[in-house]
């Protein structure tokens, strides 16, 4: 409970709150009355006082001696709407099943939150089956996300005035391990559409396999945005997943996800046989098709959801010896194929959609060769150059070279 008291300064009435910092040092609010000090003035004062306290103990329904973790799920009840689903969907998977759930076990009142306290929570999530699905440690870059989730709660509460300043500000965070993540080669994409050919999956892995599409721009992907005419593929609408269940249609990820790409002759060729079955399926089942616009279709025309690809993607490729990929993993593999076959980041970061180079430099530096393999050549021209190394064309060696360099004697002033 935030306790307060009246004072008086240069002949005025001040209320103060006694607040607290991020490190729990005292750190009291004054507050105007506008009154002066005189007879009559002091009661309007306490009044005044009262009514700031019964603001600072109770503000948006939330009390100051509230714990974090109420504090947590009040505030998942009341985030603006403003932030995509998915986003808000990734907010609820990590408090409901992780940070709420442990400061219920460790209460701490909101104001009373300090860089330790969240620093002790991180470092928990370290030891073994923190992880609910695999029953390992959480990642340090997991973690991350979890601090960024909390910061963005206690940023609302500092807007909101429930606290002074925000503790996860100078929060000491796990280091994070690059991240590498593991991509099929060519010939292991080959024969993962292989894989997948005559299953109900088959043409959103295709295309995944050959433009790194996402998984929400691939399901979200209609014929509209196919020009056939002009052999160009238009990726301008998604479909996600609400965090209620069900599914819905969004704007893609960034500015630069919206992008007109490429239509290849066997990516043509494909497509023209899908939307032909489509046809043919539509005329069978008559009034029980579903219709749409959606290229990627169940046999009777409902979109497929992404739950569904997500769930037969992983069924499938773990009953083959393909490496255990996911679907997204797809996305790299296209993105690293490419820059081993020469294509500069940029090229890459176009055909990915990714915000900008440095995204991609992020993620596949470790196999961008180009520019390793330029400086690397041009290396080994310099050194031919100067005689460290003999080219083939060269019938003198280098020893021969240096025997006809004149060391001419430098010449002492007095």
């Amino acid at each position: 409970m935030v306790t307060g008291s009246i004072q008086q300064n240069k002949g005025k009435y001040y209320a103060v709150i006694n607040l607290k910092d991020e490190n729990g040092k005292r750190k009291p609010k004054w507050i105007s009355t506008g009154l002066e000090v005189k007879d009559g003035n002091k009661r309007k004062a306490e009044k005044f006082l009262q009514e700031q306290l019964a603001l600072w103990n109770g503000r948006n329904g939330i009390f100051i001696g509230t714990g974090l973790a109420e504090y947590l799920e009040h505030w998942l009840e009341t985030i603006p709407r403003d932030i995509r689903p998915s986003t808000y969907r990734g907010y609820c998977g990590n408090m409901n099943n992780h940070i709420i759930p442990y400061f219920k076990q460790h209460p701490v009142a909101l104001q009373d939150v300090t860089p330790m306290i969240l620093e002790e929570y991180y470092y928990s999530l370290l030891k073994p089956e923190s992880n609910l699905t695999t029953g390992t440690a959480l990642s340090p870059t997991t973690i991350h996300h979890h601090h960024q989730n909390i910061s963005k709660a206690l940023n609302d509460a500092v807007r909101e005035g429930l606290i002074v300043a925000n503790p996860a500000s100078t929060v000491r965070l796990p280091k994070k391990i690059p991240y590498r993540p593991d991509y099929l080669n060519k010939e292991q994409l080959e024969e993962l559409n292989r894989l997948f050919s005559g299953t109900v999956i088959e043409l959103p892995v295709f295309l995944c396999s050959i433009y790194g599409f996402r998984r929400s721009e691939v399901l979200g992907l209609k014929w509209k945005s196919i020009d056939f005419h002009n052999k160009a593929i238009t990726i301008c609408e998604t479909l996600q997943q609400s965090a209620g269940g069900g599914d819905y249609t969004a704007a893609p990820k960034t500015d630069s996800s919206y992008r007109t790409l490429p239509m290849t002759k066997r990516v043509e060729e494909v497509l023209l046989k899908f939307k032909a079955k489509q046809t043919e399926n539509k005329k069978l089942m008559g009034s029980y098709y579903f219709s749409s616009d959606y290229v990627c279709t169940m046999p009777d025309g409902r979109v497929i959801a992404p739950n569904y690809i997500e769930r037969v993607f992983h069924s499938t490729i773990s009953k083959s010896d393909l490496p255990q990929v996911t679907l997204h993993l797809l996305r790299h593999s296209v993105a690293s194929n490419l820059l081993n076959d020469g294509f500069s980041v940029t090229q890459v970061q176009e055909w990915l959609g990714h915000s900008s180079a440095a995204t991609t430099l992020t993620f596949y530096a470790h196999v961008d060769k180009t520019s390793k393999l330029q400086i690397a050549n041009q290396l080994d021209k310099i050194d031919a150059e100067n005689g460290f190394i003999q080219l083939k064309n060269d019938k003198k060696s280098a020893s021969e070279k240096s025997k006809k360099i004149k060391i001419r004697p430098v010449k002492r002033t007095k």
